[in-house]
């Protein structure tokens, strides 16, 4: 019944979306706190790659036992029962400074509210769909 429902809507896209973006805040955190740091250079992971990828594993409909989709280890991210590991790459978006730093703290911001808005847009579409859910257990709109 998981693979029969869930195989058909969007929850575990979203699921895995908001995953990878969590995941990803947390490293563009670590870059804003580092940002005067002599010598640090700001890692990312490509945002569009994981989209490949999920839409990849979205074309395959391939779903673990829990329901959850599994997506190709072979892009930036590996979901795994402990959760999303990255792999990021250092950024080059910027001269090095005197002190070996990397840093372009309007660049790194761009990069943090892109994926507050992101992560945003697929939680309301989460939401939504949890709403249609109980809407329709309870057989009223």
């Amino acid at each position: 019944m998981v693979d029969g429902f869930l195989g058909q809507s969007s929850i575990p896209a979203l699921e895995r979306s908001l995953q990878f973006m969590s995941a990803r805040q947390r490293l563009l955190a670590g870059n804003l706190a580092n940002a005067e740091t002599p010598g640090f250079r700001p890692v990312d992971v490509d945002p569009r790659a994981f989209q490949a990828s999920l839409r990849e594993s979205l074309e395959q409909r391939v779903l673990d036992g829990e329901g959850r989709l599994v997506i190709d280890d072979g892009g930036p991210a590996t979901f795994g029962p402990g959760g999303v590991e990255l792999r990021p790459e250092v950024l080059a978006d910027n001269i090095l400074f005197h002190d070996g730093n990397d840093r372009s703290v309007e660049r790194l911001l761009q990069r943090v509210t892109e994926n507050v808005y992101a992560f945003r847009a697929a939680s309301q579409l989460l939401r939504g769909q949890f709403e249609t859910i109980n809407a329709a257990i309870r057989e009223r709109p």
